[in-house]
């Protein structure tokens, strides 16, 4: 019997890309039997572009930002209330070579466990992004393998990995069913390693496929050093430890983590100048120490500068 595939892609007021995506993924062998797209808190003209340049697609919309892990999970709970075998998460700004998701649901069927695959950047698809990922959240800590090197062989070896980026990554059905969704406490950033150790804790494999391939747009929807970047990566960086590492880790890590921090001040403040990017990260760090995320993990996103000195952006 052929696995029923469900892909789900969160829509943040870029609909050109998301349409690229959803196009892309209707190229694929095979295809994905639905498309979800959720507009998550966009415009009215997002969703008509999307309808108008998706058609076929299921389109759920937010009347507000949920964040990556609040609009996925909207996408997931519809998937979930039909016959589906594999829900694959994909950044509407990707798109994948036509066997990708064959890919990865033949090694899914192989070994049961979170898949990913490998990303290359889109304008340079030579040089890679992401071929695998190591997490220490004692440390707080996350490291794509392969960022940044050219792609000549050497992570073409498949193989177990600490997390699957949510920029691509395939769930067996039974493996929501028995850990749940993404945490949406993370809002942005790091749900997806949260996911994957969670899926581990469970029994279930997190794995790296590297024959499948796709491009990613990095950083389309939001700066790496927008304010609103800092704010959710370094606060759910410590998050993330307070949520996975036990005490005599975490402070054998303590004093990398105190550097880590200190560093990214230090490069705002003397390198960058940056005021609207420190705002950010001070409000990531105290809200990060203090446990603090809101209601529905967006925490002082309302509160943060909409742009900085270098990047612009919102997160979606």
């Amino acid at each position: 019997m052929t696995p029923r595939i469900t892909a789900i892609l969160i829509n943040y007021r870029r609909p050109e890309e998301t349409i690229d995506c959803v196009r892309s993924l209707r190229h694929c062998a095979p295809a994905p039997d639905e498309i979800i797209v959720v507009d998550n808190g966009s415009t009215s003209l997002s969703a008509a572009a999307l309808r108008a340049g998706c058609p076929g697609i299921t389109l759920l919309e937010s009347a507000k930002n949920l964040g990556f892990a609040g609009g996925n999970n909207l996408g997931l709970r519809q998937a979930m209330q039909r016959p589906v075998d594999y829900l694959l998460l994909l950044n509407n700004d990707t798109t994948l070579e036509p066997d990708a998701i064959g890919r990865l649901v033949t090694a899914a069927e192989r070994r049961r466990g979170v898949w990913g695959a490998k990303i290359r950047y889109h304008d340079r698809p030579d040089i890679l992004w992401y071929a695998g990922g190591k997490a220490n959240p004692a440390a707080g800590s996350i490291r794509h393998a392969g960022l940044g090197e050219r792609d000549d062989g050497r992570f073409d070896r498949p193989g177990d990995v600490g997390f699957v980026t949510g920029c691509c990554m395939l769930i067996p059905r039974p493996i929501l069913e028995r850990i749940g969704f993404l945490d949406e406490t993370f809002f942005a950033y790091l749900e997806d390693v949260d996911f994957c150790l969670r899926a581990r804790r469970a029994g279930f494999l997190v794995r790296y496929e590297p024959s499948a391939v796709i491009y990613h747009k990095v950083s389309q929807s939001t700066g790496w050093d927008s304010p609103a970047y800092l704010y959710f990566n370094l606060r759910n960086r410590l998050l993330l430890r307070r949520k996975h590492s036990r005490w005599p880790r975490s402070i054998l890590f303590s004093p990398w983590l105190c550097w880590y921090y200190l560093r990214q001040f230090l490069r705002l403040a003397l390198r960058w100048h940056d005021a609207a990017g420190l705002t950010g990260a001070w409000y990531g760090l105290v809200d990060g120490l203090r446990g603090f995320t809101g209601d529905d993990g967006s925490g002082r996103l309302a509160a943060l500068p909409q742009t900085s000195r270098r990047t612009s952006g919102s997160t979606g």
